[in-house]
């Protein structure tokens, strides 16, 4: 990333005008922001509308997700303008900005005492770094910074205040309910932000996640001592120690077992509608949002469900199938990706067989 100024537009404000100049309080609903999309699509040509399309000039860069966007340029003065010009054309649709979750700031020196910014759970800043880890721009050449994204503070604080909560309420449970209520929590919160700089706040995270699972462990017996209950809960597994885990095997999933994982930026216009079949079966594999066994499985398959040999698509549903039927045999040797549809149809033609194959043995042959 430039260096550059940046301005945060945060939702539009509930309170807008119609046509009429009467106000009216709009109330978020599930289609919100989809009609976000509908009403901000084209603001990327519109923003930069006048500037020359020469490479060599700067325009302005537009990052949106929803109704949540942040507007980058290097010059301070050409960012308000585009700033006023984006205000107008909202203005036309009967919409604008909330005053207080836009501002403009500096991703690497302070600016009206802020510097960088938080979006969508992530802080974006730059740092001032050496020759040996500085970034490059497009053309190679050292920028004498680097840009670092990572969990935002608040979005970490959310996170062990929900677990800390969830803690609470499994007070009087079993471990097994336990690992089977936090697992998917932590999982998904690190699948989210494996593709940022998380390594030291992973870290950080499990060592809060233990304080709060002994604190769970002491509420639960009062009058038991600390090696009691670290004999009880935690345990060596293969060459791994300290983990929460049952007699059975079931164990609580760390923060840090999530792999980081750089995303890879969609090539130019490339869609999973154009037919480049290869490119995205491909890119699946390494998808940031890719469960790590379908991740493996696409690669061993080379990007083709085993049961219709076609290739998979961004988008398409993948299913795990076991060969042998047997959950509990979870070797990669016994797995394939199929899409959905292809999995519902090989169970109902093996549930099939097996009809016919107990009708034969019962006496009665139906051709």
């Amino acid at each position: 990333m430039m260096r550059k100024y940046q301005v945060r537009f945060g939702e539009r404000s509930r309170e807008t005008r119609s046509l009429r100049d009467e106000k009216v309080r709009s109330a978020p609903t599930r289609l919100s922001p989809l009609l976000m999309n509908v009403a901000l699509h084209g603001m990327e040509q519109a923003m930069t509308e006048g500037y020359s399309k020469s490479h060599a000039v700067e325009k302005p860069l537009l990052v949106r997700y929803a109704d949540d966007f942040v507007i980058f340029h290097s010059d301070l003065g050409e960012l308000q303008k585009v700033a006023e010009r984006v205000t107008q054309r909202l203005a036309q649709m009967g919409l604008k900005l909330s005053p207080t979750k836009t501002r403009t700031t500096h991703t690497l020196t302070p600016y009206q005492g802020q510097v960088g910014f938080d979006f969508l759970g992530f802080t974006i800043r730059q740092f001032p770094a050496g020759k040996t880890h500085t970034g490059k721009g497009t053309k190679g050449k050292a920028l004498g910074f680097q840009t670092l994204i990572t969990p935002s503070k608040e979005a970490i604080k959310r996170h062990t205040l929900t677990i800390k909560e969830r803690l609470r309420t499994l007070r009087s449970a079993s471990r097994e309910q336990l690992i089977k209520e936090l697992n998917p929590i932590i999982w998904g919160w690190a699948a989210y932000y494996k593709t940022s700089v998380a390594s030291a706040v992973f870290s950080r995270c499990d060592h809060v996640l233990w304080k709060q699972l002994a604190s769970w462990a002491r509420a639960r017996h009062p009058d038991k001592g600390t090696q009691w209950m670290t004999h009880r809960y935690w345990h060596h597994v293969e060459k791994r120690t300290w983990v929460f885990a049952t007699p059975t095997g079931a164990e609580l999933r760390m923060h840090r077992k999530t792999a980081i994982q750089r995303y890879t930026k969609v090539k130019g216009t490339a869609s999973p509608y154009d037919g480049n079949l290869l490119y995205w079966s491909q890119r699946l594999k390494s998808h940031p949002l890719m469960h790590e066994t379908k991740a493996r499985l696409l690669q061993k398959q080379q990007g083709k469900c085993r049961w219709c040999e076609l290739n998979f698509k961004d988008g398409d549903i993948l299913e795990v199938d076991h060969l042998d039927r047997n959950r509990n045999n979870n070797d990669l040797s016994n797995k394939v990706l199929l899409h959905r549809h292809c999995h519902d149809e090989r169970h109902a033609k093996y549930v099939a067989a097996e009809k016919l194959d107990q009708l034969a043995s019962a006496g009665i042959n139906i051709k």
